[in-house]
């Protein structure tokens, strides 16, 4: 995998392991802000009640998340401003933090789009 071979680590502001899998408590406070506003949502549960497992998702996945929630306004969501912004920067600097949960839609966008696996923290339900 290029992406893999490019950089050193995978996020740039945290050392991210594939496969690890984190408490909410132990991630940065930018990670636990995209996580905080997924539950203010929801109601009854609460980010301590997952562990976020640390994963790069394939481009078929990523492909499949992105045509699901753009449709088929995904070339013109491409071509706007910001997005085209973030394709600049993802290319040259790689992701600060990764994608968790549902938040990250434009971040999913630009790797599918560069054809690179995406960064990305999945919530997993803790069963006490």
């Amino acid at each position: 995998m290029k992406y893999v071979k490019t950089f050193e680590k995978f996020t740039n502001k945290f050392d991210f392991k594939i496969g690890k899998t984190y408490q909410y408590d132990d991630l940065p406070e930018e990670v636990q802000s995209d996580i905080d506003v997924q539950f203010d949502e929801y109601g009854d549960e609460q980010p301590e009640d997952y562990e976020w497992k640390f994963k790069l998702l394939p481009v078929d996945e990523i492909e499949e998340y992105v045509t699901k929630h753009f449709g088929n306004e995904i070339e013109d969501v491409i071509q706007e401003p910001y997005v085209q912004d973030l394709i600049k920067d993802i290319k040259e600097r790689g992701l600060d933090y990764p994608s968790v949960g549902v938040e990250g839609n434009h971040r999913a966008l630009v790797h599918w789009y560069l054809k690179r696996p995406l960064p990305y923290l999945e919530p997993i339900y803790k069963n006490y």
